[in-house]
């Protein structure tokens, strides 16, 4: 049947009249305008996914390793469990700038004095942490957790190591140079840092202009305080000990500063927790409290340090945390802790296979290395 247009009726050859082949053509666009409804829909989702899975896949360059490092967390996460942290004893640890190295140092748990630690570097290699290596200046003596200068040319790290000239055993800050085949020889810091001969210094962290903060117990022997040296026409000037409220009656030591002098980090532990003698938040469990460290914060306002803030979010525990530090961006806290299911009195009754399983595991109360974001923690870079 015939469809009118105007005045005349017009056929196509099998009997479709216009009006059927223009109810045709209708239905097909509309056909073509889903199916590219639906391919606008999947590339969007094909962008969407590239953009969320990193510029690596979309064809930028691959993410840093800090930059993987865990943020919907409310807690502090395990950092490389099984090859970095592990049952053995950890402590501290710092990123190279670029990502590709992780340096910590590994303890023994012999009571020997000085214990022995061992400076260690683990590479980041397709997508992965490779087993640790001891840095070749480490591996006879206590070297204690290595901070690097923000260009990572310059490793700084306390040590029990003979020194020059003298017989006392202390720890003092020595430093090694970046080469193009990896580290120079350790060289110890000159005076006034390491001074005077019989006191200990350590647990040194550089701003950008090379201003030193770091510890020492040469006011009173034994009762650590954090001090800061000036780098002036490539000397260190004399050290001044912060005031208050960073440094307290307690002690206060290891602290981290950020590059540019506005985020400090530092850690304190009292004298006698179960007398009260401690700095304000210090947690405790049952037994007797032992002086342990609790991590720190601060901030630089007006040129005056602001009042020190006790750490929260699962950062500080009854357990002993030390050695905070920053990644490369600023964006997430490293730190050590010991924390482990051995607070007393433990959670239930420990039968035997438990325990065994427990002190086989990396949570077994040795130091373990954790990150957590500052944005948890409401510190902003």
């Amino acid at each position: 049947m015939g469809h009118r247009h105007g005045s005349a009726s017009v056929f196509f050859p099998g009997g479709a009249s216009i009006g059927e082949v223009e109810v045709f053509l209708l239905v097909a666009l509309m056909k073509t305008k889903k199916r590219f409804a639906r391919w606008l829909s999947l590339a969007g989702i094909c962008v969407l996914a590239l953009a969320g899975a990193g510029p690596s896949l979309a064809g930028g360059p691959e993410p840093a390793s800090f930059e993987l490092l865990p943020t919907r967390v409310a807690q502090p996460q395990i950092f490389a469990k099984g090859v970095i942290s592990t049952p053995d004893d950890e402590a501290g640890g710092v990123f190279s700038p670029d990502g590709k190295e992780f340096y910590f140092a590994k303890i023994n748990p012999t009571t020997t004095f000085p214990k022995i630690g061992l400076l260690c570097v683990s590479r980041w290699q397709h997508g992965k942490w490779t087993t640790p290596e001891v840095l070749p200046f480490s591996g006879k003596y206590l070297d204690l957790p290595p901070r690097l200068s923000p260009d990572g040319k310059t490793m700084y790290f306390g040590s029990s190591r003979p020194a020059p000239g003298t017989k006392a055993r202390v720890l003092r800050i020595w430093k090694a140079e970046k080469t193009k085949d990896g580290w120079s020889e350790a060289q110890l810091l000159p005076a006034p840092v390491n001074t005077p001969e019989d006191r200990w210094n350590w647990g040194a962290s550089a701003t950008r202009d090379g201003t030193l903060y770091f510890t020492s117990d040469r006011e009173q022997p034994g009762r650590p305080k954090i001090y800061r040296s000036r780098y002036v026409n490539g000397a260190y000037q004399e050290p001044e000990k912060i005031p208050a409220p960073i440094n307290s009656d307690f002690g206060d030591f290891n602290p981290f500063i950020n590059e540019d002098e506005t985020i400090l980090f530092f850690v304190a532990a009292g004298d006698d927790p179960a007398a009260g003698r401690h700095r304000d938040g210090v947690l405790y469990t049952g037994g007797y409290p032992y002086a342990r460290g609790d991590i720190y914060f601060s901030r630089m306002a007006d040129g005056l340090w602001t009042a020190a803030k006790h750490l929260e979010h699962g950062v500080n525990t009854v357990f002993d945390e030390d050695y905070p530090a920053l990644t490369p961006d600023g964006k997430h806290l490293i730190f050590t802790s010991e924390r482990s299911p051995f607070a007393v009195p433990v959670a239930h009754r420990l039968t035997m296979a438990e325990l065994e399983k427990d002190l086989h595991s990396t949570l077994n109360g040795g130091g373990n290395i954790y990150t957590i974001p500052l944005d948890i923690l409401g510190i902003g870079k």
